[in-house]
Order: structure tokens, then sequence, then C-alpha cells
């Protein structure tokens, strides 16, 4: 199963995520592919999977995501391959965020 959270950024979606995870037993999360920088936090594999853009561009050509956006000039995208595998395990939380700047 799949539950999706979606919200603009700081909307408390990864918050609601950890929470679910710790309550629910066999929950899980997946973290997004993205090209952006990895930050003094991040965990490669953990928070995000880190891949340069030539990369995101040709998983995106060889229909790898779900979906995927632009966010403040990086992509972000979540893969089929990782989310159908966890799903087949049992709940997988997901959080996206909506691109409010979207055309502009």
């Amino acid at each position: 199963m799949l539950v999706i959270l979606s919200g603009v950024a700081g909307a408390g979606k990864d918050t609601i995520r950890r929470e679910l995870i710790k309550r629910m037993e066999g929950a899980t999360s997946i973290p997004s592919y993205t090209t952006r920088e990895p930050r003094a936090d991040d965990v490669p594999g953990v928070t995000y999977h880190f891949i340069t853009r030539e990369e995101f561009e040709q998983k995106i050509d060889e229909g790898e995501f779900y979906e995927y956006d632009i966010h403040h000039n990086n992509y972000y995208g979540t893969s089929k391959k990782i989310l159908g595998e966890k799903a087949k395990e049992g709940l997988v939380i997901k959080d996206i965020d909506v691109n409010r700047n979207r055309g502009t």
C-alpha cells in the first residue's frame, strides 16, 4: 500500500511521515532521487539518492520515475523500481512537494 503526503515545503509532511512510521508497524519510506548537492546532515541512499543532472535526465528518458519535478533548479523524483519493491513489503509513506511556482 502507498500513502502519499503532498504539500508545499514546510507544510509538515516530513514530521507526519516520521510519526506514522514510528507508530505503524511495518511502515517505511523511500528516498527520492535528486540532483541537488548533499548537505552536511544528508545520508546518501537514506535521505536522498544523489545523482547528476545527466543521470536524472537519462532516467526520465527511460521512464524510471513515477513522478518528478524541478524545485530550486534541481530535479526530484520517485523511482518506480524502488517504490514497487518496498510496496510489496508493506506500507510505504512517501512525501512529495507541491511546486507553487509552476510555469513561472
